[in-house]
Parts: C-alpha cells; sequence; structure tokens
C-alpha cells in the first residue's frame, strides 16, 4: 500500500471510530452518575410555603378565553408511597405519603364518585376529539420508586384508578428504584402508563444538547420496551425551559407536566401544565 493510500486509510478509520462513539455517547451514554432516591428527595423543592405574595388566580373563564379549550381536571402528583418510619430513616419524608394515608386518599375519592382517566383522554379532549366527565381526575408518580409497585400500585387497583408514572430511565434496575421486568409486568393490565421523566433526572434547565441527549435517550428507551403511548413527559423538580419545550414539539410530545400548583388544564399550555402535589394529610383538604 502506497505512503498517501496508507494516509487517507488511517484518516478514514479514524472518522469512523469518531463518528461511532459520537453516536454511542448521544444515544445510549454510560457516563450517569447515579443519583439515589434520597438524593433527589434533598434536591426536590420545598413545599413550603413563602411569604412572597403571589398575584390572584385568573378564573377559569379567563384560563378558558386565553389558553383554552380547558378543562377542570385535577392532576395529583405523589413521589414515595410507604412507612412513615422507612421515610424518616431514609429523609424522604417531604416526598411521602404513607401508605395507610394513600389508601385513605384513594377510599375517600371513590366514596365520593371521582374517577381517574387516561392521559389519552386528555390529549383526544385538546384535539378536539373527545370528552372529560365530571369529577374526572388524573394520578401521576414521579421518578419511579420500587415502593410504587410494593405499596402503591395494588392500592390504585383495589379501588380502579389509573396512573401515570414518571420514568427516568437511566436510574431504573437500582436500589430504590423500580427494575424494567417490574416495569413490564405493571404495564400488562394497561391500567399504568408509563412515560418520560429525562434519562437521569436531570434539571431541564442545563444547555440544549444535553437536554436534548437526556429527554431523547428516555424516548428511545421506553420506546424500546413497548412504553410511552402517547407520549407525555414530566419536568424533573418541576423545572420547565424553552429548549426542553422545542426538543418535545420535535419529537411529538403531547403533554408536559410542572409542579406549579393547579387544576386548570388548558390546550395552549399543553406543555406547562399544572399539577396538585399531595401530601400526607386528608385529601379533602385539597377541596376534594
Amino acid at each position: 500500500m502506497k505512503k498517501k493510500e496508507f494516509f487517507l486509510f488511517l484518516l478514514l478509520v479514524t472518522v469512523f471510530f469518531g463518528l461511532y462513539l459520537l453516536a454511542k455517547n448521544i444515544f445510549f451514554p454510560t457516563n450517569l452518575k447515579r443519583i439515589t432516591p434520597e438524593k433527589i428527595a434533598q434536591n426536590y423543592p420545598s413545599s413550603t410555603p413563602t411569604p412572597t405574595p403571589t398575584p390572584k388566580p385568573l378564573s377559569f373563564t379567563e384560563m378558558n378565553a386565553l389558553y383554552g379549550p380547558c378543562v377542570g381536571l385535577p392532576t395529583l402528583m405523589y413521589h414515595h408511597v410507604q412507612d412513615a418510619a422507612a421515610a424518616k430513616e431514609k429523609n424522604q419524608s417531604g416526598l411521602t405519603v404513607t401508605t395507610e394515608t394513600f389508601r385513605e386518599q384513594m377510599k375517600y375519592l371513590k366514596e365520593r364518585g371521582y374517577q381517574s382517566v387516561y392521559m389519552s383522554d386528555l390529549v383526544n379532549f385538546f384535539a378536539g376529539t373527545g370528552r372529560v366527565p365530571a369529577k374526572s381526575i388524573l394520578i401521576t408518580f414521579d421518578d419511579a420508586y420500587d415502593d410504587f409497585a410494593i405499596n402503591a400500585a395494588p392500592i390504585l387497583r383495589e379501588f380502579g384508578f389509573k396512573a401515570t408514572l414518571f420514568v427516568p430511565t437511566g436510574l431504573i434496575d437500582n436500589p430504590g428504584y423500580l427494575s424494567w421486568q417490574t416495569l413490564k409486568d405493571l404495564a400488562g393490565a394497561g391500567d399504568i402508563l408509563f412515560a418520560n421523566h429525562t434519562w437521569s433526572h436531570r434539571n431541564v434547565g442545563a444547555d440544549k444538547a444535553e437536554v436534548e441527549r437526556e429527554i431523547t435517550t428516555a424516548d428511545l428507551q421506553l420506546e424500546e420496551k413497548g412504553l410511552n403511548t402517547p407520549k407525555i413527559f414530566a419536568y424533573p423538580y418541576g423545572l420547565e425551559s424553552a429548549n426542553a419545550k422545542t426538543i418535545l414539539q420535535s419529537l411529538g410530545y403531547k403533554l408536559a407536566f410542572t409542579t406549579r400548583p393547579g387544576s386548570t388544564l388548558c390546550q395552549k399550555q399543553s406543555l406547562d401544565l399544572p399539577r396538585i402535589r399531595i401530601g400526607n394529610v386528608s385529601i379533602s383538604s385539597y377541596g376534594f
């Protein structure tokens, strides 16, 4: 082989492996710094009210005029469902509803005629092809903790409630989180939707390339498992960003949820939807 041809061959090999490593890093990243459930609990914004005055919220009529069509659809947000002693031991009390309290909450809602609906029902409402019945709710869980399968799912099914579990896919199969096999088992009944919560539970305020990698990687992994239909997203820590919304739109996401409080969900805010963070208290205290 001539010297010129050798250098050309060497250049092509270098370029090929460079592109391979780049693609591997984008679509199947391996440098995840494992974040524990305890660490997420420490990083999560406190729900303690601040003395800063807040503007008067818009009425449903005003919301509908600005952002409609809108629907009154309380979206409940949970993290851990576990015993109080376990929560205290793991410093997760702030994100925990005890198993006993959670069961009482679901029982209360059932006895008063509330029904949970699918995320697809909201998607269809926004598209003008469906309706949301009165006294409907959405039930969501963030972060795919292992106590969801142990404590929450059996209670949800006892009372016939559907739920959406937002999954940081890179944390699955790690201590404190669900396994892919458990997700598969839970998905079999069709009453639980598994949706995108980024790959590593990264704040989407990062640079655009990093945010794109986080959302796209989780999207691909959920798709490989036959999950995430329809495409729904929840912002880690509830912090949204313009970059994230642009990426979600490009991937065909229909809904995205924050932790901003509220129960009026509007079509023009479909990637900026509010939820109600439920604490370890009677659910009647939230107006149900």
